[in-house]
């Protein structure tokens, strides 16, 4: 049990460390113990649970998710009232004889609940259905930690005898000695429960309520792959008492030997979970702000150059560029494909004109500027549009342009051209744009 622990709490550690969102989860359904028993049935109540996690994204679909969760857990168990279904124990009597004590109960039933603490590793994909609503799934597992279950025991009758097979001698009727036969009888009890692996999977819708925020609502299920029951039990369903019938104590089904054949955890349910970006955005960047006015969409535009405007100072190029020649080369050069970063084919022969037309004027800076649509988080987003804006300015330096004519940058996600609602959208705004801007 310490090396789940350590080996879980390492994972919490290890993935947390980079965490790119913290999501607060609250969850309620079915949740408890299914069991399987051929001398009684169980039946699962109500759960519910609270907890906190972080998601590591490796792409813009695929990311890792870990956290805590507590739980409330809740059970009934009843026996069979059949004269059958004697539970038989070995014991020992006050006098140091041994025994064969017998069980047989009418209207047994265990009222249980117990708490969890559970650590789940799990894979989860997400995809976008319109700019403002997408889609999850989960799987993967987790390590549930429960408390002691919280029994409180009820039966109609309890018939307590014994057998000595030693004299061949069976007592049923001496209540001193805790033989005999008691009615309405009740008592609680705590059982110890093991810790056990469980088998996740979930799934559902996501809303963005903000540029940081989601809302996730979807369902869940939970199944252990292990037993919670303890290994082995060897007690009777009630204490053998020499004191007397009225200090018989509970010691409940999952402690008593051979009344659970199979004890696995069982939740399912609805959940909601709120889901916060982590990062913010580069101060610096902020700053920077151009003025743009899109009359009709890119295809379509007309040749009129764009008015800048920069922290620094600045003019507009110098007229040895027409303001055709200005727009050309400013018209954004779409990826098309999602993580796309290597130069599209049918981009080359455009850079190529781009760099020549950028050579009549060597006075002029080029501002490169790499943007994605609204898929994945913020932070992959930002490094993708930096890699698509690094790529143009390799292609235009081999072309001869100088490192130092141009500045690259990366807006991510931000200030798409289109909405982000429609498949072609999306692609439009995987694109580099470059400005042109002197430095007189």
């Amino acid at each position: 049990m310490k090396i789940r622990i350590v080996t879980s709490l390492f994972l919490i550690w290890m993935v947390s460390g980079q965490a790119q969102e913290i999501m607060l989860k609250l969850d309620g359904g079915t949740s408890g113990i299914a069991y399987n028993s051929s001398m009684g049935n169980g039946t699962l109540g109500f759960g519910g649970g609270i907890g906190v996690g972080y998601t590591y994204f490796f792409n813009n679909h695929w990311g890792l998710q870990t956290g805590i969760e507590a739980r409330y857990n809740s059970n009934t168990f009843e026996l069979y009232d059949n004269q059958q279904q004697i539970v038989v124990t070995n014991e020992i009597d006050d006098q140091g004889s041994a025994f064969e004590y017998r069980v047989n109960t009418s209207k047994y039933r265990e009222d249980q609940h117990f708490y969890s603490f559970g650590i789940p590793v799990m894979l989860q994909y997400r995809g976008a259905i319109s700019d403002k609503t997408g889609f999850y799934v989960g799987f993967g597992g987790k390590v549930l930690f429960p408390t002691k279950q919280q029994v409180a025991a009820s039966a109609k009758d309890l018939e307590l005898s014994s057998y000595y097979p030693d004299l061949n001698l069976e007592i049923d009727d001496l209540p001193v000695h805790g033989f005999g036969n008691t009615n309405d009888w009740e008592n609680d009890v705590e059982v110890s429960l093991k810790t056990s692996v469980l088998l996740s999977v979930e799934g559902g819708l996501i809303f963005k309520l903000k540029e940081h925020l989601k809302l996730y609502t979807g369902i869940y299920i939970d199944y252990g792959l292990t037993d919670l029951q303890d290994e082995n039990p060897t007690q009777n369903l009630v204490d053998y008492s020499p004191n007397g019938l009225e200090m018989v104590t509970a010691n409940g089904v999952m402690a008593a030997e051979g009344i659970v054949e199979s004890s696995k955890y069982l939740s399912a349910g609805i959940q909601v979970k709120l889901g916060f970006r982590l990062g913010k955005k580069n101060a610096l960047q902020a700053e920077k702000t151009e003025v743009v006015t899109i009359e009709e969409p890119m295809e379509t535009k007309a040749l009129v150059p764009k008015v800048v405007e920069k922290n620094h100072e600045e003019n507009i190029i110098e007229p040895t560029l027409t303001a055709s020649e200005v727009a050309y080369m400013e018209k954004p050069l779409v990826f098309g494909n999602i993580d796309q970063i290597e130069i599209p084919e049918q981009l080359t022969e455009r850079l190529k004109t781009i760099a020549g037309l950028a050579n009549k004027n060597k006075e002029s800076k080029l501002y490169i500027t790499g943007y994605t649509c609204d898929l994945g988080s913020e932070s992959i987003n930002k490094k993708i549009g930096m890699k698509r804006a690094r790529s143009v300015a390799a292609y235009l330096e081999a072309q001869g342009i100088s490192r130092d004519r141009m500045e690259v940058e990366s807006k991510g996600e931000a200030e798409p051209l289109f909405p982000n609602i429609t498949h072609k959208n999306r692609e439009k705004n995987r694109r580099v744009s470059i400005e042109v801007v002197s430095e007189n």
